[in-house]
């Protein structure tokens, strides 16, 4: 039997989901039989780019019903015309399928409002109860969609498609780089680390721009350096700049984001994904990204200090390396001050004193301020004592930045390989 589903890449608890309501779809009567009531519609509901409507028209494949798309392509009068039109001719064509794509935009107003193109969908769907027709919605903003057309007989089934995870994304990546025919030596783990946490449609903008500039640059193959200027341009807004900067400069930059880099890779070892020294268009220089175990954030204090530690490493390591305080790090504190505040305040890890509710006296509030201070003080007299010790570590990274610009995750493992090895 053919799998409708198999061009979605990973996401096997939704596609669980959507096998449930094709079957359904395809054998009503057996659930009739069970007492199990079929529902009007579902909601697909997540970001853009995360493959709502991929997921939708592989759904509808799966039944072999006819279809009726309904998209918000005008703001004139005659929308909600449209909208009781794609319903006539679903009754008139049964078994079918609405597909309302980008419910959320069918209506500029406000969120959860009651505009005229809602109370006309919501009308549709009360004529076709008991019909053979179904209706799919993908949405982007979920708060737009009044409660009444979510309730329980008419869109009351709802899938969140998420971010693709980890190793989706290391999937998701190899089901693209396979389209090329010409790659050469693509390091997938450090490419699907650097496109960790984004949609399936930028994984798929990234690898089609390596593509063109590979093609530009009338290369023969994709290579892992197309990968790596892809990613900077599309993911990080970090674009290739003719700027000449001094030596002095990035080699400020290069510590600083060592500092970070070292501190990670010390305290929670294979976390660091990408690391450069380049300009992003918000006018910052440097960046790195983190691929951490969120599973311990919730019960375990030494990981939330250990964040903290991270985010103060490049501060320390400026003032290390260079005996000055580092102007740029106002991110970096309120990143660590952030972490600290859920400490003090949400879990009282210092005292019960330390907690806020709404309307409560500043002298609590000033506890708490101070308890943030003294965690802060004391991880980073830690960070500093750990890059003091890791200072071959520390050179060896910002070196390579300085030399390359930007590190993957393979290039960060190889110096910590490399360094674990000079050291023992």
């Amino acid at each position: 039997m053919k799998d409708f589903f198999e061009e979605i890449v990973g996401y096997e608890d939704i596609k669980k989901e959507l096998r449930i309501i094709s079957d359904m779809l395809n054998n009503a009567e057996m659930y009739k039989k069970l007492g199990a009531s079929i529902n009007e519609g579902v909601i697909l509901n997540g970001r853009p780019g995360t493959g709502k409507t991929t997921m939708a028209n592989c759904l509808i494949k799966s039944t072999n019903r006819s279809v009726y798309l309904c998209r918000k392509k005008a703001t004139d009068g005659e929308f909600v015309k449209t909208i009781n039109d794609v319903f006539k001719n679903a009754k008139e064509n049964m078994p079918s399928i609405v597909l309302l794509d980008d419910l959320d935009k069918f209506s500029d107003k406000d969120e959860n409002c009651d505009a005229e193109e809602f109370a006309a969908v919501q009308s549709c769907m009360d004529e076709i109860k008991g019909m053979d027709i179904f209706v799919i919605a993908t949405v982007n903003n979920i708060r737009k969609i009044p409660d009444s057309l979510k309730r329980a007989g008419r869109l009351g089934k709802r899938i969140y498609v998420r971010l693709p995870k980890a190793n989706e994304a290391a999937r998701i990546v190899k089901h693209y780089l396979d389209r090329i025919e010409n790659c050469n030596d693509l390091d997938e783990m450090s490419i699907a680390r650097m496109l960790n946490g984004e949609s399936c449609a930028a994984l798929e903008n990234v690898i089609n721009s390596a593509a063109m500039k590979a093609a530009f640059n009338r290369q023969d193959k994709v290579n892992m350096q197309n990968i790596i200027d892809a990613c900077l341009d599309v993911i990080f807004d970090a674009p290739e700049s003719e700027e000449d900067l001094s030596e002095e400069f990035k080699r400020r930059v290069a510590y600083h984001e060592a500092g970070h880099a070292v501190a990670a890779e010390v305290l929670d070892p294979g976390s660091v994904s990408i690391i450069s020294i380049r300009k992003t268009d918000g006018g910052k220089y440097g960046f790195i990204k983190y691929l951490r175990r969120e599973e311990k954030e919730d019960f375990c204090s030494d990981y939330s200090e250990n964040i903290i530690m991270t985010s103060l490493a490049g501060k320390a390591a400026t003032e290390l390396v260079f005996g000055e305080s580092d102007m740029g790090v106002n991110s970096d504190l309120h990143h660590a001050f952030d972490k600290a505040k859920i400490m003090v305040d949400n879990r009282c890890m210092y005292g019960f004193n330390n907690w806020i509710e709404d309307n409560d006296s500043s002298f609590v509030a000033e506890n708490r301020n101070r308890a943030m201070a003294m965690v802060l003080e004391k991880n980073y007299l830690e960070v500093k004592k750990l890059l003091a010790a890791n200072r071959v570590l520390l050179d060896k990274i910002a070196d390579e930045l300085i030399k390359n610009t930007t590190l993957t995750y393979s290039d960060v493992q190889s110096i910590c390989v490399s360094y674990k090895k000079q050291i023992s």
